[in-house]
């Protein structure tokens, strides 16, 4: 082969091994292991990709060390509406963290019932609770009793108007106990709730919606960690994850994102030298054999692999 042949061969093989770098990185995730709320003050901690900058709710927060653990703290932290926090390291899959500490509560205690007939707010839904960021929704009030002569305005708000809007009110006709009205969505960079707050005859309820992005939306992600100071390998069944164990420490593609819905199948080789004692039990993770896929969600599995 000539020279200038073969600097094009070596061009060429060092940019696939960026590639397929980059798409390691890529695939890894934020695992949290402690997240709690004092008032407003939040602390986060966990792993991530070693020197990455933690980002809570899209707001830069702290940076990981050089072995990828961070702690990350803010005095001036105000409660989600659903107790829960988005924690990204910059990679294509953010971590859902729900805060120790925190309660989801209506943003106003209910007051009792008014003493005369006037039909009061029951319920307000919404329907799909779970859309992609520029979809709308739509949004359902319904009273105790039919509306009298005039109809029954219900006043609306949303909590969280970066996620979702409302219009100021909805009217339910005379002799009608319900009427719905549409949830506007906006495009976002992290997942979003919002509550869509009515208020009617002295009473106040909501119902939650969800805002996703796209991919998040129609994926959720598999993530295989040793446990054990074995080795071995993992595969999935459909492809997607080929993870290597070496003495307890893992490496390949033991994160990747499968379509929500997909039952995936874990396969375990433990190496000559080691031994295969099951897989710990966690949430979504009870039967390695088939892991159905959540949107948006990482579920974490660990592999036990000991040595002979």
């Amino acid at each position: 082969m000539s020279p200038r042949g073969q600097t094009r061969v070596a061009l060429l093989a060092l940019l696939a091994l960026v590639s397929l770098l980059a798409a390691s990185s890529a695939l890894a995730a934020v695992q949290i292991t402690r997240a709690e709320l004092n008032g407003t003050s939040v602390r986060i901690e966990g792993t991530a990709i070693a020197n990455h900058t933690i980002t809570v709710n899209g707001i830069a927060m702290g940076t990981s060390d050089s072995a990828g653990n961070f702690r990350v703290e803010s005095n001036s932290f105000a409660k989600p509406a659903d107790c829960k926090v988005s924690v990204n390291d910059g990679s294509a899959t953010p971590a859902t963290a729900t805060l120790s500490g925190c309660t989801v509560s209506s943003p106003t205690p209910p007051p009792p019932p008014p003493p005369s007939s006037t039909p009061t707010l029951s319920k307000v839904t919404v329907n799909p609770t779970d859309v992609i960021g520029g979809t709308s929704s739509t949004g359902t009030v319904t009273l105790t009793s039919a509306a009298p002569a005039g109809g029954s305005q219900v006043a609306l708000t949303s909590d969280n108007p970066v996620a979702a809007t409302v219009p100021p009110s909805v009217t339910v006709a005379a002799g009608s106990t319900s009427a719905s009205f549409t949830i506007t969505t906006n495009p976002i960079g992290n997942p979003h709730s919002s509550l869509i707050i009515g208020t009617a005859g002295g009473i106040t309820t909501y119902g939650i919606i969800t805002v996703w992005t796209p991919f998040l939306f129609a994926n959720g992600f598999v993530s295989v960690i040793p446990g054990g100071g074995g080795s071995g390998q993992v595969t999935s069944q459909p492809t997607g994850i080929d993870c290597t164990i070496a003495n307890g420490s893992g490496s390949g593609a033991c994160t990747a994102a499968f379509p929500v819905g997909t039952v995936v199948r874990l396969n375990v080789r433990p190496a000559p030298n080691s031994s295969f004692v099951g897989f710990r039990q966690t949430p979504g993770c009870f039967d390695a054999s088939k892991i159905t896929v959540a949107r948006g969600v990482t579920i974490t599995c660990q592999v036990g692999f000991v040595p002979r």
